[in-house]
């Protein structure tokens, strides 16, 4: 099937996909097929020395670009390619191998002797939290890990102590735990000779995908993969590195690369401009020439992107986007985003960018979500008939009150707000609504025009050319290289 399909790829993805440089790092501008030549690249490994029992890996860091990559693997080489042990996960799976490793080897001790995990996406799906600035974490003493405590500069949603020591005696835990416990250990010596050990024995070969968004952990643990011997391809683009917010180090990526003694090979031919000037564009802004954007109303628009999402919600009423802010854990919040869900599902065939989140806060489970949903559609039709927000708000706060045990806070402005952007758009026929989303939300897609949300200052830059240092340029950047016909300022 791969062979068959050859003839597709350039010269660049077919000498990217099939080199057979042990240390490698792919820079792949926007639409230059870096899914595809990453796919082709795990199968290469994967089928050469099949008599080689170790594994070939391939990792991303969300779970959905996991799952994109893994269909292309089983598309182009067929399902064998991913059999075990070879294997396309998240590099979070990775990161708790290597802890499993530790304890299984009895080089690090978890509480209750436990060396299996129960690792939850978050604690607020299966326990009661509290907003306190108080965060109960995990700490390495020697090699013994143990309960403590911290205080953050925000608050957050965080287990009470007692419940926290009792779940992590039992044996569980979240990968943010999983990641601090690593993290710590890696200053040990023994314990990194111990990983050496565990890849040079278990894996020959990993690909990284989107090396940009790593942080300084997932550098380290590439960098163990490399010092084990294995053959080592990170994938990615300078240009596209979004999530400084999350800790990402992408500033520490030419010192793995240099250490690593990788080589660099460039995929610079783009397949996604269908026009000459959304071309131009992309070319101008990434050689950091001064651009400026057409401005347009939003007819014939497909999506319109923004660096935050309540400056979407202040563009037009048009404009529905799939949050209202990043997820914050308040219970009204959740119970407003459940809402948004019903409508940008019926809007858009898509859900709330926090929809899982919201349920997690609300402690839903997924039967719980489905007995819910009439009752939302209710409430939005009511919505759109009527301007009594206060009792809607009300009717909302008693169907969520009908599954969850979570206690929501009483009415706010905020929670008017909400319910008033969601009859501004209920107001408009489903047809007419354009979709909404962050630059973040927006990476890794394309459409065919895109409208683009620019303060004063995006257009300042703009003017003088953006500087691939500057993480709010590198933003502007990847939203507009999403349009393959035409870039529009709003």
């Amino acid at each position: 099937m791969a062979e068959a399909a050859l003839d597709r790829l350039t010269r660049e993805q077919l000498i990217a996909a099939g080199t057979p440089l042990p240390r490698l790092y792919i820079e792949a501008a926007p639409g230059s097929g870096k899914t595809t030549v990453s796919a082709y690249r795990f199968g290469v490994q994967r089928f050469t020395l099949a008599s080689d029992p170790r594994a070939v890996v391939a990792v991303s860091f969300t779970r959905s670009a996991t799952a994109e990559l893994r269909a292309r693997v089983r598309e182009t080489w067929g399902r064998a390619a991913i059999n075990p042990p070879h294997r396309i996960v998240t590099l979070d799976t990775v990161v708790y191998d290597l802890l499993a490793h530790l304890l299984h080897t009895n080089t690090l001790h978890w509480p209750g002797g436990h060396t299996d995990l129960e690792v939850l996406d978050t604690w607020k799906a299966h326990y009661p939290t509290r907003y306190t600035a108080r965060e109960p974490v995990v700490e390495l003493e020697g090699r013994q890990i143990v309960t403590a405590y911290t205080y953050r500069h925000a608050k957050g949603n965080h287990l009470a102590q007692p419940d926290f020591d009792t779940a992590v005696n039992n044996g569980q835990c979240t990968h943010d735990n999983v990641r601090a416990i690593l993290e710590q250990a890696l200053g040990d010596p023994d314990v990194t000779d111990c990983l050496i050990d565990y890849f040079a024995a278990t894996t020959r070969a990993l690909i990284v995908d989107e090396i940009f968004d790593a942080n300084s952990l997932d550098l380290a643990v590439v960098e163990l993969a490399a010092q084990a011997g294995l053959d080592v391809t990170v994938v990615g683009d300078p240009w596209q590195a979004l999530y400084g917010f999350r800790g990402a180090r992408p500033d520490l990526v030419p010192t793995l690369i240099e250490r690593a003694e990788m080589a660099t090979l460039q995929l610079t031919a783009s397949f996604r401009w269908r026009t000459p000037d959304q071309e131009h564009l992309a070319t101008a802004l990434r050689r950091s020439e001064p651009t400026t954007v057409p401005s347009a109303a939003l007819d014939g628009v497909d999506v319109v992107l923004a660096r935050e999402w309540k400056p979407l919600w202040n563009t037009h009423p048009r404009v529905l986007p799939l949050a209202f802010r990043s997820a914050s854990g308040n219970t009204q919040e959740a119970a407003s985003t459940l809402l948004l869900n019903r409508l940008t599902r019926s809007a858009f065939g898509e859900h709330a960018t926090y929809a899982a989140d919201a349920a997690a806060t609300l402690r839903l489970d997924d039967e719980a979500c489905a007995r819910l949903e009439p009752r939302l559609d209710a409430i939005l039709a009511r919505l759109a008939d009527s301007d009594d927000l206060p009792t809607t708000l009300a009717d909302l706060t008693a169907a969520i009150a009908t599954e969850s045990p979570a206690k929501i806070p009483r009415r706010h402005r905020d929670h008017i707000d909400r319910l008033q952007q969601l009859r501004t758009r209920l107001l408009r026929p489903f047809g007419d609504l354009v979709l909404g989303l962050t630059t973040h939300q927006a990476k890794g897609r394309e459409w065919d025009t895109v409208a683009v949300r620019l303060e004063d200052s995006d257009t300042r830059s703009l003017r003088h050319g953006l500087d691939r240092a500057n993480e709010d340029h590198r933003k502007l950047y990847v939203a507009l290289t999403r349009a393959r016909r035409r870039s529009l300022a709003v």
